[in-house]
């Protein structure tokens, strides 16, 4: 896909529009697909920033992970939107600094020439850093290393002390942002569940 505008509609009837702007994980076989956008006009959603970087995921069946043959692609995007959407306005107190900051859940209108299909998205603040996956420990002096595992265990104690276990904590979907600061950022609440198990 290439950087496109595209249109985000609320559910009530308000509507905003966002420039895809860098890809970060896209293709097929993804439980969603992420994107680094701006919004370019939010007259009708005074929530969302203008002119800011964002991150956008699309939860597109039509590019699910197919590798769980037993999975309706549709329930599987579904299950993802609604549980990242449910945990992150359920951890509102947390955004901003253990979980990005949250922006909405939106519609997004793909217009195929006279045809057009609706995914559901939502938009969460763009973290300027870089998963752990990513990153060699070597380059990190010892109380830096000492002080990213400490604010991982403070940080997924926080999520359980809310009531949310993460159920995908692993180096991929955590964020180290190290500016003036050494900051640390829990993403991908997809697989989330509110509650102290799954049973409730």
């Amino acid at each position: 896909m290439s950087p496109e505008p595209a249109t985000g509609r609320l559910r009530w009837s308000r509507s905003i529009i966002i420039k895809l702007t860098k890809e970060i994980r896209v293709g097929c076989d993804k439980r969603s697909q992420i994107f680094v956008v701006k919004c370019l006009n939010n007259s009708n959603s005074p929530y969302v920033p203008i002119d800011q970087n964002m991150v956008a995921k699309i939860y597109d069946p039509l590019y699910h992970d197919f590798s769980f043959n037993d999975e309706d692609p549709f329930l599987g995007v579904d299950y993802d939107y609604t549980h990242e959407c449910a945990a992150y306005m359920h951890l509102s107190n947390l955004q901003g600094s253990v979980i990005p900051r949250f922006f909405g859940s939106y519609t997004l209108t793909i217009n195929l020439g006279e045809n057009s299909r609706h995914v559901r998205l939502i938009l969460i603040e763009h973290i300027d850093g870089l998963s752990m996956d990513r990153l060699n420990p070597e380059m990190f002096p010892r109380e830096e290393r000492q002080e990213i595992m400490k604010q991982i265990i403070n940080g997924e104690s926080s999520l359980y002390t809310k009531y949310v276990l993460h159920e995908d904590l692993c180096p991929r979907n955590i964020i180290i942002q190290r500016n003036t600061t050494l900051g640390v950022f829990i993403i991908d609440l997809g697989k989330s569940v509110i509650g102290r198990s799954q049973s409730i």
